[in-house]
């Protein structure tokens, strides 16, 4: 059975708010639910495993990487890029 998970992810200070809802709406798409902690911080919910998988190849593996952390995980989430393996392009 899986357990909803999370990532809480921050932004830096000086990011600006159009980056910032880029990147909120990319994992958006991923199948992620989106909830505001604070100023620069979301935990970033998943609900089904494929959900997790591609949140996880968002944050890890594209340019979002760069542009903020992962600073918490929660339920099976987990802070390292291996976990999600990149999509095979076919």
């Amino acid at each position: 059975m899986f357990v909803e998970s999370s990532f809480t992810i921050q932004f830096p200070e000086h990011l600006s708010g159009e980056k910032r809802q880029y990147c909120l709406d990319r994992l958006s798409e991923a199948g992620a639910r989106i909830e505001k902690e604070n100023d620069g911080v979301f935990r970033v919910v998943c609900s089904r495993p494929t959900d997790l998988a591609r949140a996880g190849r968002t944050l890890f593996h594209s340019h979002i990487s760069k542009i903020c952390e992962v600073i918490t995980v929660s339920g099976m989430a987990e802070v390292r890029a291996g976990a999600y393996s990149k999509r095979s392009k076919s």
